[in-house]
């Protein structure tokens, strides 16, 4: 699959906001890697590994794990009583369960790079269209305590959700917060904000595609050696300048401002 990360919303305004506080990507970079070897987030093509022909090889046990962490969900959802709430109310309480069982729950609502994400994915907004029936993005932001916000507080707010957490997993959920909530359509403009999207997921998919579990998908994450999934952004050798100069520039506006609070 694509980029599902906003099926159903509707259109969002692609004003851009005035820039403030941004930093140098040096200084995000430098703390990245206060403790880490020289060499350890530039992206070497050649270190990642490549799909292998044996599926003997491949670890498909996260499939299993997350198929019975759905199915849990499932369950805890049907034993929710959720006569006298809100639909807002019911999306945010079936969104936190999947939160707080899926360390990358956020990313896989934005990017699918794993089949893991996908089962994820589509498990969750199968839920929601029981439950709720409403994905739009002002529903979501309703959901999600935005409704009165403007999106530069909403951007400041989930800023202030992920301050101070700077593992991988962590940066994967900013990005999918940022982009689910409209913030980067908002920001850079709906084309720009799925070519951006577009490029992660590339930059991502060490071995050059995601219908794969997550397990192996990990395991070509950590070949990299990337401390930050941004640093594979960065520094992916196939990108365009013009595209990496809008990447750069997407670091500077979205990453800083959050590492030393």
């Amino acid at each position: 699959m694509m980029i599902n990360g906003l099926n159903g919303y509707n259109r969002v305004t692609t004003a851009r906001q005035k820039q403030t506080n941004a930093r140098s990507l040096s200084s995000f970079c430098e703390m990245l890697n206060k403790s880490a070897n020289a060499n350890k987030d530039t992206f070497n093509v050649d270190s990642v590994s490549k799909p292998t022909a044996s599926a003997n090889k491949i670890d498909f046990s996260s499939i299993e794990d997350t198929g019975t962490k759905l199915n849990n969900i499932s369950a805890a959802i049907k034993d929710t009583d959720y006569s006298g709430m809100t639909k807002a109310e019911i999306y945010a309480d079936i969104e936190k369960k999947y939160e707080d069982t899926f360390d990358d729950f956020h990313f896989s609502l934005a990017i699918e790079t794993c089949t893991d994400h996908t089962m994820v994915y589509e498990h969750f907004h199968n839920e929601i269209n029981n439950y709720v029936g409403d994905t739009s993005l002002k529903f979501v932001q309703e959901a999600r305590g935005y409704a009165d916000m403007s999106y530069d507080e909403i951007e400041a707010a989930i800023k202030e959700k992920y301050a101070g957490k700077t593992d991988f997993k962590d940066q994967l959920n900013l990005f999918g917060e940022l982009f689910t909530s409209g913030v980067l359509y908002n920001k850079y403009g709906a084309h720009e904000a799925a070519a951006l999207a577009l490029d992660l997921r590339f930059s991502l998919e060490c071995g050059g595609e995601h219908n794969i579990p997550k397990s192996e998908w990990l395991s070509r994450i950590e070949k990299t050696g990337a401390s930050s999934p941004f640093t594979l952004l960065l520094n992916n050798p196939y990108f365009s300048e013009k595209s990496k100069e809008f990447h750069k520039k997407f670091v500077d506006d979205i990453l800083f401002g959050i590492a030393d609070k």
